[in-house]
Order: C-alpha cells, then sequence, then structure tokens
C-alpha cells in the first residue's frame, strides 16, 4: 500500500505489515511518522535497533543482525536511517531478499525525496505490495494548520484561528520552522527551571542549541534523546551538516552547502558564536566520535565523547 501523512494518520496500524518505507521531506515529518510506528511497535514488545546508512560497509552488521534467530524469540524493529543520496546497491538486495521471506521481526527505513524513476523501480513496487510507503511531502492548506493547532496544544500554547494563521504565514507554511517558533514560544511563556523532566525534545531542538550555542541546553536536550534510545551516528550526521553550514558563513567554500532564504539570517547569526578555529576543532573531532559510534560502541562511551566536546567547547567564553 501507499499511504501519504493524512492517510497515514487514519491508517490503522497493524503488526502483520513487515516493512515501512518512509520517504521524502521534511525530515521532521518523516520523524513523526517513524515515532508514531516506533510507539506502535514498543506497546508489541518489540525491540528498537537503529542503523544509519550512508554507503554498503554497514550492510553486512545489518544482514547478520536482521537473520540472526534469538534463543528467547526477542522480537525486533529495525529502524533503518539512510543519509545517502540513494539506496546502497547491497541494501536493495536486502531488503528485496528479506520482504519477500519476512519472519517475525519488521523495518523501517526512512529515506529522503528520491527522484521520480524511484516509483518505477522494481524494490519501489515490491515494498508496496507486500508492505507499506509511506510518502512525505510539506503539509498544506488545512492539513497544516491542524498540525499546528495539534503542536500548540502539546505544547500548551493559548491559540485562536488569527494566531495560527500568522504562525504559518510568518513561518512560508514551513512546518520545521513553525515547530522551532512554537517551541521557542513554549519556552518563553514557561518558567525555564519548571519545565519538567519529561518534556519532549527532538534532534531539532539539539539543533537549536548547536545554533544558540547553550552548553547546558544542549547537555538537557542530547540526555533526553540518550534515554529515548535515538541513533548517536544520525545525531553526528545532522550535528556535522550544521557545522559545514556554520563554516561556510564564515570562509566560502566552492560546495557551498544549502541554506533556505528563510532561514539565512538565523544561520548568519549562529556563525558569529563560534570562531573559524572552533568550527573547525569540532569538525575534526566527530569524525572520530563518529567511527566509535559505529564499530567501537561497546569498548568506548561514545555519547559521553560527543557530550564533552560541545559542552566543553560551546561553555568557553559564555558568560
Amino acid at each position: 500500500m501507499i499511504l501519504d501523512y493524512v492517510k497515514f494518520k487514519n491508517f490503522p496500524l497493524t503488526a502483520g505489515i513487515p516493512l515501512f518505507l518512509v520517504h521524502g521531506n521534511p525530515r521532521n515529518i518523516s520523524n513523526e511518522i517513524e515515532r508514531d510506528i516506533i510507539i506502535f511497535y514498543k506497546k508489541l514488545g518489540f525491540k528498537r535497533i537503529n542503523y544509519v546508512i550512508d554507503d554498503d560497509t554497514q550492510t553486512e552488521d545489518v544482514k547478520r543482525n536482521l537473520y540472526e534467530q534469538s534463543l528467547f524469540e526477542e522480537k525486533k524493529l529495525f529502524v533503518i536511517n539512510i543519509v545517502s543520496r540513494s539506496i546502497p546497491m547491497n541494501m536493495k538486495k536486502l531488503i528485496d531478499a528479506w520482504i519477500s521471506q519476512h519472519a517475525g521481526d519488521r523495518i523501517i527505513i526512512k529515506l529522503d525525496r528520491q527522484s521520480a524513476s524511484f516509483k518505477k523501480t522494481n524494490l519501489y513496487k515490491n515494498i508496496s505490495k507486500v508492505a507499506c510507503v509511506v510518502e512525505i511531502y510539506e503539509l498544506k492548506g488545512q492539513v497544516l494548520e491542524r498540525w499546528v493547532v495539534g503542536k500548540c496544544k502539546a505544547n500548551n500554547l493559548e491559540f485562536n484561528q488569527d494566531y495560527i494563521k500568522e504562525l504559518i504565514d510568518c513561518n512560508l507554511n514551513n512546518s520545521l520552522s513553525i515547530s522551532q517558533s512554537i517551541y521557542l514560544k513554549g519556552l518563553m511563556d514557561n518558567n525555564v527551571n519548571s519545565m519538567i523532566e519529561s518534556s519532549k525534545y527532538s534532534e531539532y531542538d539539539l539543533i537549536d542549541t548547536l545554533l544558540n550555542k547553550d552548553a547546558s541546553g544542549f547537555l538537557k536536550v542530547s540526555s533526553y534523546l540518550k534515554e529515548i534510545d535515538t541513533s548517536l551516528t544520525y545525531l553526528i550526521f545532522l550535528v556535522n551538516q550544521e557545522l559545514e553550514k556554520l563554516y561556510s558563513l564564515i570562509k566560502p567554500t566552492t560546495s557551498k552547502p544549502y541554506i533556505p532564504s528563510f532561514l539565512i539570517t538565523k544561520y548568519t547569526s549562529a556563525s558569529k558564536k563560534y570562531t573559524l578555529d572552533e568550527l573547525l576543532f569540532l569538525l575534526k573531532n566527530i569524525v572520530s566520535i563518529d567511527i566509535k559510534s559505529k564499530y567501537m560502541s561497546r569498548k568506548s562511551n561514545p555519547w559521553m565523547s560527543f557530550d564533552s566536546l560541545f559542552h566543553n567547547l560551546m561553555s568557553k567564553h559564555t558568560e
């Protein structure tokens, strides 16, 4: 089956769906779909296993874990974030083989928007026949309005129709920007010191603390993301992208990363909080943490290294 955001939200999830392919943008809507699926399977006792795939070097590890038989019949939910532009070849073969002979485990595959030809591939057709494809697009019209209302309610913000319309217009219909505005509004309307520990954060909140050079906020959000078992390698991938954007604004490069026009002011302001040496230091050291998180997590503590790297540097020159 092939669903969009609205159809998915109205679709009754069942344990019989072997695989979900969630593809498209924006990423925050994709993450929302992922969380819904994870929560459903968590209630059924599935253990979540996260992977971030940027090439085929990780495919064998996924394959080995996917076909591993547990003596205790442990049910596993594999969450595979593919951050390369397309699905690596060996990963395609693995997915294609698995959906034809799946057992009790389940898979979520997340992928950015692909070219139109992707829908003509055998892989896409096979998944849509025996599993579930969720196509993600930016929300529009009444769907976006209802989504914003839901976000306001979740953040305990008072609102009316005029406020919702203004929020959408000011953020140019961009759901990520709207979500960040609501989050910041929530902080302003509430005493930060009285925020309960169960407050929900996403990876984009972590990005905000980086852009604001908020050392204590970074640790708070990072600790929460670790507690809910967010993939550290995925966070490193996102943070690295942000560092490259800030670096390009201080020292322009030939391959300048894309920054939406409505966020230029925000990133320019953030870049002034860091020196060129600080950004180079972060970019250089995050590589080693990335390696530890992927291949040496049992022999090291990459989360601690991640927190220490950013907290120590962000605390410098902070009054």
